[in-house]
């Protein structure tokens, strides 16, 4: 045994010092130091990273939660919203796959390592920088240019000191005559010609050579393999097998860099590389495999559902995995159902089940089939809704009622049952889990229930309610965000109404009545209280309240919001933004916990633990109402005339701004006409009258109610005649020479305009200053002639006078795009104001616009903090998620006395604002990951100059804002 030890330790020796030997050129390298190169740069490196990257996948993979009524994703790890989290698992491994480069190019692994690194910033969703450096590996290790490598490596080989020696001892053996010499001369030329013939002739194999070439610089930099081409193209190769010899990773490259094509909008690239590659004869099974799923990504991407069944169909035939073949299937069911194609789809969900998926994926294939079964025709309603039932009852079902409840609501809507879909959405809500994927989908859908019913205010509650838990890469979500804006104002002033309206009811009663509804309202609340403590759940799903009439619990006087037309508070719960970023700030940290006491607890409270004394006192007090409780209750009631006018001025003001919404937000004319009327009718001496009535005009007129667009018609050139509304209408001339002119106006700024691109500043400015005298002081492009004309002056006479004509127009014509405009061109200057009332000038910022400028980031605390704590907190937080970006922390503090220190932690550095950004981008979506949840602080990044001015000043004074205007 020891002699075998001995020869093995010898052996290891030998292999180690042939692999370590110092090499004189790229291409003196001996089969050891290959095998050495090859074994390092796979297991040192390459197959460290690779675990990193497939981990990663797997980790973006579970972060995204499957939303079943939706079209499911073929890839979950590219559906995930949130990157960042595993951004420093993929750091490392691009660092690993960096450092394999670096030190053992010569390695088979180095196609390998660069495929590896356009995975990881794939999986970053950094397309561009995946775009480059596959981009680069495709152009780098094609069939072509590797052929030319080895061709270079064998041409280049220097010829061996063995054979000299060799051909030395033959000489001296035998000493031929002069003609042999001769004959042997001769045929050494004629064999060295062939043999040098024959070297050029052969096909050069994917031997251990593959990667040595003198020519070729692999690395681009110490640590990083990310380097860019244009147009790359794919080359065909010939048929190969790889059991024992290194498969190069081309192929994978050429796929990974199609998909990456279509993440950036390249859909010819990608389609170009992805049929080169399915026609190749010596495309690798598992590419070919992956490359239908990915022709099918393709194909949803571009919405053309048809041709990626086709492709997933493909995709299904050539995976070997059965959880793949069932996604496809069930992706395959979904298209067939947005296609109509029901009786495909009923056969897709079928084929699922078969395939035996996760219980999850399986109970949505059931309820897609029964519904594709109700949809063709196989069974009834009746029949799916027994199906439902049944599935309600069993068990297994227990976390997924929610979606059984959504599907009977798209039972009771086709059957034209709103009020019955409503409360099964409500039921859905009630029974939801805690993915809130199918809170979303019940939110969304009420919200639109809700609004078809022009059921404004309920709507708008349910669309924001929708924000809140869906995701935010979701298509619906600018959509509904929209809607839910244009629905602000209108939701708004319905409570305005209902509320004053209410209150000015309560104050038209007696004393006794006005008591006895203070106790109803206390009782009420009382018990609610009670039922609240007693089975520690919601009152209710809905967003106001169950049942509740929009402004109904204004009126006891316990709204939970600001008043409807009170003075703004400071309150942060009246902060819809800051409201909306503490709910999603507690969610990301405890989940989605419902609205109970005592929520920290993992089990819930028994009853017992209240107490019976505690019930029973609860009993007592809500049969018990002092004057204190009566005037706290009816608070908000009017009590003067002046009250009671304040309140109607309130319900007028509302009503004509609800006339306008309705038209201009909405498009529902109907909707404004009841408003306007109803506001003719309850003040018919208005000050909006005029007005009100020209709107009531128009929308009848849109709406096709002749008979009473005239009624008005009539009514407006009686009352008003010598408006510009009535002239209008009157004279259609009047419209015309007004279009005349308007058209005069613009044709008299066009020539102006021409002027000045054309450099003749004095003529522009010329034509500027008559401008008045031709068509009025108050012409409709005064804003732009002012600002034309700064632009002028700026040519003439320098910038400070450009810059004192900018801030002129920035006081005359405030909220105008020309005002948006000079204050645009006034940063490029590197001045930045800020603005009081009617566009009056405060002060200048001394903040610059510096968006190239090498970028730090500054934590400020507003409140006393650890600062070594915070810092180490940082530090943590870099070398999670940005280990590669080499940053560097300080701290400073700011104020010019010790009682108004501001600590300040500063990360240093970053190339410009967008590298900057994205760092600021990752804390926002992990904060609790930056710094401990309980720990104040603002993030700012800030370019090198502006940070300069703030240690000037001692003070981020005015920052803030900066940032917000120009960075968000």
């Amino acid at each position: 045994m020891k002699t075998y030890t001995r020869i093995l330790l010898i052996a290891a020796l030998f292999v180690g010092l042939g692999g370590c030997k110092t090499q004189k050129s790229r291409n003196d390298i001996s089969p050891l130091a290959q095998f050495y190169q090859n074994t390092t740069a796979e297991f040192n490196g390459y197959y460290n990273a690779n675990v990193l990257v497939n981990e990663s996948m797997t980790a973006l993979g579970g972060q995204y939660q499957d939303n079943f009524n939706q079209l499911l994703p073929i890839y979950k790890y590219r559906a995930a919203d949130n990157p960042q989290a595993v951004a420093a698992q993929l750091d490392d491994a691009i660092k690993r796959v960096s450092v394999v480069v670096a030190l053992h190019r010569v390695s088979h692994w180095t196609d390998d390592c660069y495929l590896l690194a356009g995975k990881a910033q794939y999986l970053k969703q950094d397309f561009e920088t995946a775009e480059e450096t596959l981009e680069y590996m495709v152009k780098e290790f094609s069939p072509s240019a590797t052929s030319k490598k080895k061709a270079a490596v064998k041409k280049k080989k220097p010829v061996k000191k063995k054979d000299k020696k060799v051909k030395k001892k033959k000489k001296k053996k035998s000493k031929p005559s002069k003609k042999k010499k001769k004959k042997k001369k001769s045929s050494k030329k004629k064999k060295s010609s062939t043999r040098s013939k024959s070297t050029t002739d052969k096909r050069p194999d994917d031997s251990a050579q593959e990667e040595e070439s003198e020519e070729e610089e692999i690395v681009p930099g110490e640590t990083t393999i990310s380097l860019g081409m244009e147009d790359p193209t794919y080359e065909a190769s010939k048929p190969d097998k790889y059991w024992i010899k290194h498969r190069p990773a081309y192929q994978e490259g050429v796929l990974w860099l199609a998909r990456t094509y279509i993440e950036r909008g390249n859909y010819t690239g990608a389609e170009r590389l992805m049929t080169q590659l399915e026609r190749d004869p010596g495309t690798y099974e598992d590419v070919h495999r992956e490359l239908a799923a990915v022709q099918a990504y393709y194909q949803i991407q571009k919405k053309q559902y048809q041709p990626a069944i086709y492709f997933l169909e493909r995709a299904i035939k050539l995976e070997k995995d059965r959880l793949k073949k069932a996604r496809y299937t069930y992706i395959i069911g979904q298209l067939h159902q947005m296609l109509g194609q029901e009786g495909e789809a009923y056969a897709a969900f079928e084929q699922v089940i078969d395939y035996k998926p996760a219980y999850q994926m399986d109970f949505s294939a059931r309820l897609n089939l029964a519904h594709s079964a109700w949809a063709n025709g196989r069974s009834t309603s009746e029949d799916i809704r027994k199906e439902l039932d049944k599935m309600l009852k069993d068990e297994k079902n227990l976390e997924y009622r929610d979606r059984i409840y959504y599907a009977l609501a798209q039972v009771d809507l086709k059957e034209k049952n709103k009020p019955g879909a409503i409360e099964n959405l409500r039921l859905s809500l009630q029974h939801s889990s805690a993915s809130g994927t199918q809170k979303a989908e019940s939110y969304l859908l009420l919200g639109n229930l809700y609004f078809e019913d022009e059921d404004f205010v309920h709507a708008k509650l349910y669309f924001d309610s929708t924000l809140m838990v869906l995701a935010t890469n979701d298509a619906r979500y600018l959509p509904t965000k929209k809607l839910a804006d244009n629905l602000t104002d209108i939701a708004l002033n319905i409570t305005v109404i209902d509320l004053q309206d209410s209150l000015l009811a309560i104050s038209r009663l007696s004393e006794e009545e006005k008591k006895a509804l203070a106790f109803e309202l206390k009782k009420q609340r009382d018990e609610e209280r009670r039922k609240a403590l007693l089975s520690q759940t919601p009152a209710n799903d809905s967003p106001v309240g169950k049942g509740a009439r929009p402004g109904q619990a204004l009126v006891a006087g316990n709204s939970g919001g600001p008043r409807a037309g009170s003075e703004p508070s400071n309150f942060f719960a009246y902060n819809d933004r800051a409201l909306k970023r503490g709910i999603r700030d507690f969610q990301r940290e405890w989940g989605d916990r419902p609205l109970e006491d005592n929520w920290r607890r993992s089990s819930e409270l028994l009853t017992g633990d209240f107490g019976e004394e505690e019930l029973e006192e609860e009993i007592i007090a809500s049969t018990v109402i002092t004057d204190e409780d009566i005037d706290e209750i009816l608070k908000d009631v009017p009590q003067t005339e002046e009250d009671v006018a304040d309140a109607e001025k309130k319900i007028m003001d509302a009503l004509f701004n609800l006339g306008q919404l309705y038209r201009e937000r909405l498009n529902n004319n109907r909707k404004a006409v009841e408003s306007l009327e109803e506001l003719l009718r309850r003040f018919p001496e208005t000050q909006y009258q005029l007005d009100a009535l020209y709107y009531l005009y128009l929308a009848h007129t849109d709406l096709g109610n002749t008979a009473e667009a005239q009624r008005i018609y009539n009514l407006l050139v009686e009352n008003y005649p010598n408006t510009n509304i009535v002239r209008s209408l009157l004279d259609p001339e009047y419209v015309k020479n007004s279009l005349d002119r308007e058209r005069r106006l613009n044709d008299y700024y066009d020539e102006t305009f021409q002027a000045f691109q054309e450099g003749n500043y004095q003529v522009a400015k010329a034509k500027i200053d008559k401008s008045p005298e031709l068509f009025g002081a108050t012409n409709s492009l005064r804003a732009r002639f002012a600002l034309l004309n700064a632009m002028c002056i700026g040519n003439l006479q320098g910038k400070e006078a450009y810059i004192e004509e900018l801030r002129e127009v920035v006081a005359k014509y405030p909220e105008t795009a020309e005002e948006v405009r000079a204050k645009e061109i006034m940063r490029l200057l590197g001045v930045v104001t800020a603005t009081g009332p009617g566009g009056v000038v405060l002060a200048e910022s001394p903040f610059q616009v510096q968006f190239d400028q090498p970028h730090y980031l500054i934590v400020v605390f507003p409140e006393g903090v650890n600062l070594n704590d915070a810092k180490a907190k940082v530090s943590d937080f870099n070398r999670e998620f940005h280990q590669l970006d080499k940053l560097r922390i300080s701290n400073i503090y700011l104020g010019e006395s010790a009682e108004d220190r501001l600590p300040v932690i500063v990360i240093r550095k970053y190339d410009d604002k967008d590298a900057v950004m994205r760092y600021y981008d990752g804390v926002m979506k992990n904060r609790a990951s930056f710094l401990p949840a309980n720990t104040s602080f603002e993030l700012y990044p800030i370019s090198q100059d502006n940070y300069r001015q703030i240690l000037k000043a001692k003070s981020i004074d005015g920052y803030p804002e900066f940032f917000d205007f120009n960075y968000k």
